[in-house]
């Protein structure tokens, strides 16, 4: 009967353990590939759920990041992305 409890015991702290050392399942980007024209231009969509690039008319483009846009590049001008600073509030 000891035994029995001890190995009860001991299957309990294993799965406490076991559990404990399980971290979140990441979600699978979904691949973005989406296009709008309106009055104001054309406007395309490319990348993946966590971090696309927004064309508008091919001369400016917006990273967006995690659904926040973090910086800006006018294609006429730069061939970079100028990144937004973080505003103090």
């Amino acid at each position: 009967m000891l035994i029995a409890l001890i190995l009860v015991f001991i299957l309990v702290i294993f799965l406490i353990l076991k559990i404990k050392k399980r971290t979140p399942k990441q979600v699978p980007e979904e691949m973005v590939e989406v296009s709008f024209s309106n009055e104001n231009g054309q406007y395309v969509a490319t990348g993946n759920t966590g971090e696309f690039i927004i064309k508008k008319d091919n001369r400016f483009e917006f990273l967006v990041k995690d659904g926040v846009i973090i910086a800006c590049k006018d294609n006429s001008r730069y061939q970079e992305f100028i990144y937004y600073k973080e505003a103090s509030r």
